[in-house]
């Protein structure tokens, strides 16, 4: 089954921009959160491709108290907070009118928040909360998790986050869902956003029944070379590895599906480094230039050093031992994402000792291609 992970995938790593206006109406977003004194916090209202809208900023106290205010009502729809480096999404029903969150910093990028004010906000938290503790085994639960969203926006967004990464055998899926959305939100963004959305879903499915899944990439060529820092600054080169078999992954702290597929990659490379075997990662973190038009020049510094530090933070926690790291912090306008033709993650390549494309995508079968390839 070839693993098509969403275009869609805001995923569902996270809100950007609060602007603390006062706001004559009573509406607001608040919050508590331990662990967070004296931080940035933003919010955006988020869409399905990819662009968001600056809704506000405000600065927490010191015992993590944040108040960001507005002028008109919360319109139904999906929104991004950050604080600090913590970024979460969520869905609003289009009636709140003050919104209370509480919780810890630690905790916030699993959703362990208590939140009054919006039955809607709480019912996707829950519902998060036990998607990662639990940990989805099949297409099926995914599906029947889908149904439990409280809105049909909430359903749409649901089986983008839970079915996106194999998303070809799912196209009816999300046309379901698309028609629910149409018939809730008529003539709305999200709405047509959705539905453009399953368009280009359909092109990806059928270029990758066409060329096996590696976009202008073909089995045989030359794999082109990828120049860029680490974490630490240290440019390190693709081609600098030829004469060892390569994984060249591509991958981001936000995608949930790497982020779980990241053990077995693990396991791959403890088992087969001392024979040869490297990986080569391109992390999709960062901001995507499509979104830093309105923002300014301290704004989006600081956005791609918060991306950065999630992309430092995700090598951590995923024990991800080895030492070719890179990123253009970028997002999904990273260079070498379209010099590879990549348009959704996680996208592999297996890369033989001769610096050429041996496999397309390995992933269930990654062992068996390296063995291969050793």
């Amino acid at each position: 089954m070839k693993k098509i992970q969403s275009l869609l995938l805001i995923l569902l790593p996270a809100m950007a921009i609060f602007t603390a206006c006062n706001g004559q109406a009573g509406y607001a977003l608040k919050g508590n959160i331990a662990g967070a004194a004296n931080l940035q916090v933003t919010l955006d209202q988020a869409h399905f491709d990819r662009s968001n809208v600056s809704l506000g900023m405000a600065t927490s106290d010191a015992k993590g108290n944040f108040n960001i205010k507005q002028e008109k009502a919360f319109e139904e729809g999906l929104y991004r907070l950050s604080i600090g480096a913590k970024r979460i999404y969520f869905v609003l029903g289009g009636k709140e009118k003050t919104i209370d969150l509480k919780g810890d910093l630690s905790t916030l990028d699993k959703m362990e928040v208590q939140v009054t004010g919006s039955p809607t906000f709480t019912c996707y938290a829950k519902l998060i909360q036990d998607i990662l503790k639990n940990q989805l085994k099949s297409p099926e639960e995914a599906k029947a998790k889908v149904q439990e969203g409280c809105t049909p926006l909430m359903q749409a967004f649901l089986t983008s986050q839970l079915l996106g990464t194999n998303a070809g055998p799912f196209v009816g899926d999300f046309k379901m869902a698309a028609k629910k959305l149409d018939a809730s939100m008529p003539g709305t963004k999200y709405a047509s956003d959705y539905n453009n959305m399953i368009v280009q879903l359909e092109a990806q499915l059928a270029g990758q029944q066409g060329d096996g899944g590696g976009g202008g990439i073909q089995i045989g060529q030359d794999a082109p070379d990828i120049s860029l820092p680490d974490p630490s600054g240290k440019v390190r080169s693709l081609s600098a590895l030829k004469g060892k078999v390569v994984l060249l992954d591509f991958w981001a702290s936000w995608c949930g599906p790497c982020r779980r597929e990241n053990p077995h990659v693990v396991e791959t490379y403890k088992k087969y480094k001392d024979k040869g075997f490297e990986v080569f990662s391109v992390s999709l973190d960062g901001l995507d230039p499509r979104s830093s038009g309105s923002m300014g020049e301290e704004q989006v510094k600081k956005a791609k050093e918060s991306g950065k530090d999630r992309w430092k933070a995700a090598i951590v926690q995923d024990g991800l031992l080895w030492d070719n790291h890179v990123s253009d912090l970028q997002h999904w306008g990273s260079a070498p994402a379209a010099t590879y033709g990549v348009s959704s993650i996680p996208k592999t390549f297996l890369i033989g000792r001769d610096g050429k494309i041996v496999a397309l995508n390995p992933r269930s079968n990654l062992e068996e291609a390296l063995l291969k390839a050793l």
